[in-house]
């Protein structure tokens, strides 16, 4: 323990060294901000050392000081905190604001107030020292007005020249009424003087808000990227240690770690036990820093199970840019003044992978002409004696909405976007929204919609909260599948749709637990879902992937809702939620969520049953828990039908190839502009207009991350019946509607005979090869094969033909070769119906029978017309 001790004591300075290495910027930014803060504190007290230096310092800048200091602090928190740099527009905003505040210090250096700064009298020197004072002067004056205005205008050029050309606006119309009615003259002036101050106020403070939200991102960021290493650090430590003592292990097979799994943070699948170690090994375990308030790595659901660490997602690669919005609003005012329609850009939202410009129309002014009187009654007349006219305006009214929408096409054209979508008017908000597609398209994480506060606060009212995505103001959109109660989700081919899905499950999964949900997946391309396989949440005992099977499914679905409403029936609940509020945890049902990929193959396979199916349960399986999520990449009236569309009030669609399919989908065009890679419109049963979202995105890492915290043996012990077994239990439900068992009972009877029929079948195949084998043998022994057609073209070609067949269809074979010049086993499988086997043995038969030639190199073989002519003679 000594020698332990003296180590750990002499490797003390090497680890200062090496932590001083790693953090030596972070340390040189907590130096610069200390030096600011020292330099302001210095600089207010009087008593504090170097006065000399403190008068010439406050004498100089006077108030500016606190200003230099804020700027020095400024830039240690850039090391500290690790920022990026920031782009073009945010490098203009500071400029623009670091303008306004030498501004500031100009207008300050133009008091003298009877106060002192560390000593100083501000009286001799201005509040803003003698640079203040100098930039208050009568030259300096011109340098800080140009400073206000330069500085408004690098903050919001386009909002800017808006302001601008109003303001021209407003003074021409005081200057109009000066000239008309002198009294009213001058509050016209004080209420455009108020406007300007007011906008000015609004700019300042979007300018604030927006650096404060970029600082606030850049800090979220770097915490979540030190909680994840701390709290990976802590799990390997715990493992380390043997803390990892668990209930019994479950009985499903873990998901297989691979190789090259992400390294952060590490998987929670099966793991060896703990080698037992040394005393020396255990010495890692204590952490550094004090635990978190919440420990996400252990969330635990109410029923005992261990949910999925939130760490597990990863975190919002990068914030929506900014760049070139106020440019793009800029070109729309003009494009829109060249066509002689007034409007100006109210707000500009920008989101993921769109920016949606909030238009306000004009005023279309209507004026007539009046001759001016002069104070005699008589018309006033002009150098050319023609009387003096002013225009009057005699009404306004907006401009139309339909002015704007039918311009369109020519806003792309100068913006020189792929399209545009124009939704007028935007709901709730007395504005016209163009959205334009961003240059750059933002990744919308799965893990910044789940910490979101919408999640959390869906999640608090229970249900089935689902993250969806984020909308054109970059808000997180939040559903809850209890209230849809079902979606039904359509688009092309790469769209989005199987992410969408895969972002749905992954919500679910990462706050429900087995206990709580139950899945039916059901994926006919075999690709999308059957990663869930493993995952406790089946309600079967695996993925569905047989076109055959879908009908058996959703039969079983149907039947659990009878099964489910017999037991509201019994206990006298409305729902769900009531129904386990009267259990409590003895029994709770489970809620269920079927999800069908591809509802086009299942409506090719069996149309009629899936259809009544789908309708029944998505017209009765709300109020007891069982939800619907279809998807299909084509939305045509035959896949989904009327009734389909009428049972699924929130839809989900993607980008479309035509207007057709997107008006299958949603019922109006729209769909065919999106941009694909997961933009999409939602429309959901409680509103009227779809709405544009940016679908979130989750990769097959995280999934797969997120079903090995599933698997892992520390969690308890999962339950699932097979198909047939479920359809066993119905069968012998003696609660269960007659008419449901006496279907199931002659499914399972069906399903009997036909594996009764398949195995006869195999066994006449083999009987069959059997014989020909036998019939070959011969064969071979008698002559071979170039002999015999040469001697049977010779001869009685119906008795040679009888002498080699061994087939009862040989005869319908010779027929079908006489009527053609070259014959295959291809053209025998498809004209009499049979299996390329027995074809390909037909057509030897034929060969030793003469009839054709034998092989030349292709499938076919040339029919001998001399003997097919000698055999039909004499038939």
């Amino acid at each position: 323990m000594a020698r332990n001790r003296s180590s750990r004591s002499a490797a003390l300075p090497d680890r200062i060294s090496l932590w001083i290495a790693d953090h030596r910027r972070q340390l040189l930014g907590g130096a610069i901000i200390a030096a600011a803060v020292i330099l302001a504190g210095w600089a207010s007290i009087d008593g504090a050392p170097l006065p000399d230096q403190r008068r010439a310092l406050v004498a100089a800048l006077g108030g500016g000081l606190y200003l230099a200091a804020l700027i020095i602090a400024l830039g240690g928190a850039f090391l500290l905190f690790q920022l990026r740099r920031p782009d073009r527009v945010q490098t203009r905003r500071a400029a623009g604001i670091a303008a306004l505040a030498v501004a500031l210090w100009g207008i300050a250096g133009a008091f003298s107030p009877q106060a002192a700064l560390g000593g100083v009298s501000l009286a001799e020197h201005s509040l803003g020292g003698a640079v203040g004072a100098a930039l208050a002067s009568e030259r300096g004056a011109i340098l800080t007005v140009l400073l206000i205005f330069g500085g408004a205008f690098l903050i919001a050029p386009t909002q800017s020249s808006a302001a601008a050309r109003w303001l021209g606006v407003q003074l021409r119309r005081g200057a109009q009424e000066l000239a008309d009615r002198a009294p009213g003259a001058a509050a016209a002036i004080g209420s455009a003087c108020w406007a300007a101050v007011c906008w000015l106020s609004r700019v300042l403070a979007e300018a604030a808000r927006d650096c404060a939200a970029s600082l606030r991102a850049a800090l979220t960021e770097r915490r979540a990227a030190a909680e994840r290493a701390r709290l990976a650090a802590e799990h390997a430590a715990e493992h380390a240690a043997g803390l990892a003592s668990a209930p019994p292990p479950w009985n499903m097979q873990p998901a297989l770690a691979t190789a090259d799994a992400a390294p952060a943070p590490p998987p929670l699948a099966a793991a060896p036990p703990p080698a037992p170690s040394s005393p020396a090994e255990p010495e890692p375990a204590p952490a550094a820093e004090p635990p978190p308030a919440k420990r996400t790595l252990k969330r635990q659901a109410t029923d005992g199970w261990r949910l999925p660490p939130i760490e597990l997602l990863e975190a919002d690669s990068a914030a929506i840019s900014s760049a070139s919005s106020d440019e793009s609003a800029q070109i729309i005012v003009d494009t829109l003044a060249s066509f002689g329609v007034d409007a100006r850009v109210a707000e500009i939202n920008r989101g993921p992978s769109v920016t949606q410009f909030g238009i306000e129309p004009g005023w279309e002014i209507k004026t007539r002409q009046v001759a001016l009187r002069g104070a005699d009654g008589k018309p006033l007349l002009d150098d050319d004696g023609q009387p003096v006219t002013k225009a009057e305006e005699i009404g306004r009214t907006r401009v139309r909405v339909n002015r704007i929408t039918r311009l369109a096409n020519d806003l792309a054209l100068a913006l020189s976007a792929p399209s545009i979508r124009v939704e007028a008017p935007v709901p709730g908000r007395p504005v016209i929204g163009i959205e334009v597609p961003n240059a750059e398209t933002s990744v919308v994480a799965l893990r910044g919609l789940l910490e979101s506060d919408e999640y959390r606060k869906s999640l608090e009212r229970g249900g089935l909260p689902i993250a969806l995505g984020r909308d054109v103001r970059g808000r997180a959109v939040v559903a809850d599948l209890a209230k849809m109660p079902h979606v039904l989700i359509a688009g092309a081919t790469g769209s989005g749709k199987s992410v969408c899905i895969n972002t749905i499950i992954a919500s679910l999964l990462m706050y429900q637990s087995p206990l709580q949900l139950r899945l039916v997946l059901v994926d006919p391309k075999r690709v999308e879902l059957t990663g869930y396989a493993s995952v406790p949440h089946l309600a079967m005992s695996h993925v569905v992937t047989e076109a055959d099977e879908v009908v058996r499914v959703l039969g079983i679905v149907v039947a659990e809702m009878d099964r489910r409403y017999r037991l509201l029936e019994k206990s006298g609940a409305r729902n769900i939620a009531s129904y386990n509020k009267q259990v409590g945890a003895d029994n709770p049902l489970p809620y269920w969520v079927v999800v069908l990929d591809e509802l086009a193959d299942m409506m090719m396979a069996a149309p009629v049953e899936v259809e009544q199916q789908l309708v029944r349960l998505a017209q009765l399986a709300r109020a007891i828990g069982i939800h619907l999520v279809v998807a299909t990449q084509r939305p045509s009236v035959d896949v989904v039908t009327g009734l389909i569309k009428a049972n699924f009030p929130t839809r989900i669609a993607f980008a479309t190839t035509s207007q057709t399919d997107a008006r299958v989908i949603m019922d109006q065009t729209g769909a065919e502009k999106l941009l694909g890679r997961g933009d999409m419109l939602y429309m959901s049963s409680d509103t009227i207009k779809p709405r544009r979202v940016q679908g979130a995105y989750v990769s097959d890492e995280e999934i797969d991350r997120m079903i090995e915290a599933w698997t892992a043996p520390t969690q308890p012990a999962a339950q699932r019946s097979s198909i047939d077994e479920l359809i066993d239990d119905i069968v012998q439900d003696d609660s269960a509607e007659p008419e449901t068992r006496a279907a199931f009972a002659a499914s399972q009877e069906s399903d009997a005979l036909r594996g009764t029929l398949r195995a006869a079948m195999d066994a006449d195949d083999e009987e069959e090869q059997d014989l020909a084998d036998v019939d070959d043998v011969d064969q071979e022994e008698a002559e071979p094969p170039i002999e015999a057609w040469q001697t049977a073209a010779a001869a009685n070609s119906s008795v040679a033909a009888t002498s080699v067949s061994g087939d009862t269809r040989f005869e319908e074979a010779a027929a079908l070769a006489r009527e053609h010049e070259r014959i295959s086993a291809s053209l025998l499988q498809r004209r009499l119906r049979i299996g390329l086997p027995r074809a390909e043995r037909l057509i030897d038969q034929l060969e030793q029978a003469g009839i054709v030639a034998p092989p030349e190199g292709g499938p076919s073989r040339q029919v001998l017309q001399q003997v097919a002519s000698g055999v039909h003679a004499l038939d």
